[in-house]
């Protein structure tokens, strides 16, 4: 009897923090080898040539000069079944045009999964978005704050799609305007379309490019700037946090799922907003532990007569995040609002066992090491970088 089509996949963003450690962990997959080589998307020869000499046959690279080549990443992604969509979640007409490369896809491998196309394999053709969760925050210094008591729960997930549509309406927001686009051009086109919503993501990364986190880094840029931390707003901001190692873990489940059990316990579409936060941290707390990392360090002094922690305007946090519009909005979100949801689907549904929990991203160890590289320029802030955006 001959085997089924091999199915084809393609990693956007694996010389980024997150992406590069999704490779590494796609790679390793055992129930997914039978997918390699997996296309990889990748700006420059120079970077090519590092991955196929740290991958060799496990990946294929192809060649990308600008994410605004939409011919070219509609071609790509039809010559595809699954795409993973691991860089910048802000480039709104790339994502969707990924959605309808996949929708080519499915339309030339005749009759959907059957794998009778030429080329063509047995699973549904799907997209792993990446987002996150600062697209439901709310912005309390703009005046618009959530009820109290509020939460999103992922298991819920078409209030989340409505809640975004309903801040979209009022004020687009380049990441949530691609997720939504990638979310409803997959409903629409009938390929299957999820979307994780990262929280703060910790840890060193896999990555042979970008092995760095920026919420923690940010922050004590800030504390070794003004010897203080900082709090934006009436302190009770939060955010959730996921190590990157398990978020990537989660990301390999996804894809799993789609090639194993043809996405069946895979939310899509409107629905298909997944939350990868495994616990929820205040950000006052998290400017105490760099004013403490940086005390550690003797860089500061600290005692129980002076303040570590003082209110500060967004104008002055704003330019620790690259200024401009988009700088500040993630500023202001990001340090003064509430990204308060409660991620279920992972863990109940997909069979993610994330091992990294609240003492992980406590623990000194993770402050101590991100002071270490923010003093040895190893965490300069990008944000064209991280957005894909120069603004």
């Amino acid at each position: 009897m001959a085997s089924p089509p091999t199915p084809k996949i393609l990693l956007l963003g694996a010389t980024g923090y997150i992406g590069g450690t999704v490779l590494h962990y796609l790679t390793q997959s055992a129930a997914l080898a039978r997918c390699l080589p997996i296309s990889v998307l990748v700006r420059g020869a120079d970077r090519a040539d590092k991955l196929k000499s740290a991958y060799g046959d496990q990946i294929s690279t192809v060649p990308l000069t600008t994410l605004d080549d939409l011919g070219l990443i509609t071609r790509l992604a039809s010559e595809h079944d699954i795409v993973v969509n691991a860089g910048t979640g802000f480039h709104p007409a790339s994502a969707e045009a990924l959605v309808h490369g996949l929708a080519k896809r499915k339309a030339a491998t005749a009759g959907g999964n059957s794998g009778s196309g030429e080329g063509g394999s047995e699973v549904p053709q799907w997209i792993i978005h990446t987002s996150g969760c600062s697209n439901i925050a709310d912005n309390p210094l703009a005046g618009d704050r959530h009820p109290e008591g509020f939460w999103l729960d992922d298991g819920d997930p078409l209030r989340t799609y409505e809640l975004e549509r309903d801040k979209e309406a009022r004020g687009p927001y380049l990441q949530r305007t691609a997720e939504l686009a990638v979310l409803e051009a997959g409903e629409r086109l009938g390929v299957g379309a999820t979307s994780l919503q990262s929280p703060a993501v910790f840890g060193p990364g896999r990555g042979l490019f970008s092995a760095a986190e920026s919420v923690v880094p940010t922050m004590l840029r800030f504390v070794l700037d003004q010897g203080y931390g900082c709090r934006l707003g009436d302190g009770t901001a939060q955010m959730g946090f996921v190590h990157v190692d398990d978020l990537a873990a989660l990301y390999v489940r996804v894809v799993e799922e789609v090639v194993g059990g043809g996405g069946r316990a895979v939310p899509s579409g409107r629905g298909g907003i997944v939350f990868a936060s495994v616990g929820m941290v205040k950000l006052v707390d998290i400017a105490r532990d760099c004013v403490g990392a940086v005390a550690r360090k003797g860089i500061i002094q600290i005692n129980e007569t002076k303040e570590v922690i003082k209110e500060v305007d967004l104008d002055t946090v704003a330019p620790y995040f690259g200024g401009g519009d988009l700088g500040r909005h993630i500023a202001a979100v990001g340090w003064a609002g509430h990204w308060n949801t409660v991620g279920k689907v992972g863990e109940e549904k997909l069979g993610w066992k994330p091992a990294h929990r609240k003492e992980a991203w406590h623990d000194h160890g993770h402050f101590d090491r991100e002071l270490n590289a923010v003093l040895e320029g190893k965490r300069p802030l990008s944000l064209d970088k991280i957005t894909g955006q120069k603004k």
